[in-house]
């Protein structure tokens, strides 16, 4: 539980960051008599919004997902479930598309985006169980 909150957090930092660099206007570029929003606002926005997405879906994923293949050899259990959470990433995102969308927008962008985020959670999961892996072993073998 603790994992796959410090998991949502740091993947919604991360993901907020790209899509902040992705539609931030540089001022070099900006259009005069037109208003934008700073760097750190954009950033503000896209965490408001991802951060309660990605901890509840990735929560569900890790308990609807995770445990069921437990028997499966390491490699082959790391690459299924990569898939598996790409997968999830791109039904949920369009469960929330269909439910809170009204009017129209770029719909493969947005599956994409929502499942490059839920690979993106399964990776730093990982990586943040390695390192849970690795200090607890470390604590352990001292003793």
């Amino acid at each position: 539980m603790f994992r796959s909150i410090i998991a949502g957090i740091s993947t919604s930092v991360l993901v907020s960051g790209i899509l902040t660099y992705w539609s931030y206007t540089p001022v070099s570029e900006r259009a005069g008599d037109t208003m934008y929003t700073s760097a750190s606002g954009i950033f503000i926005l896209y965490l408001i919004y991802t951060l309660p997405i990605i901890l509840i879906s990735g929560f569900l994923t890790d308990v609807l997902i995770r445990n069921r293949l437990k028997h499966l050899p390491s490699r082959l259990r790391f690459f299924v479930l990569a898939i598996l959470y790409v997968l999830s990433g791109v039904l949920i995102g369009t469960i929330l598309i269909l439910t809170f969308t009204k009017e129209t927008f770029d719909v493969p962008i947005s599956l994409t985006i929502a499942g490059g985020s839920a690979l993106l959670y399964y990776l730093v999961n990982q990586l943040i169980e390695r390192a849970f892996r690795r200090v607890h072993k470390k604590e352990t073998s001292v003793c």
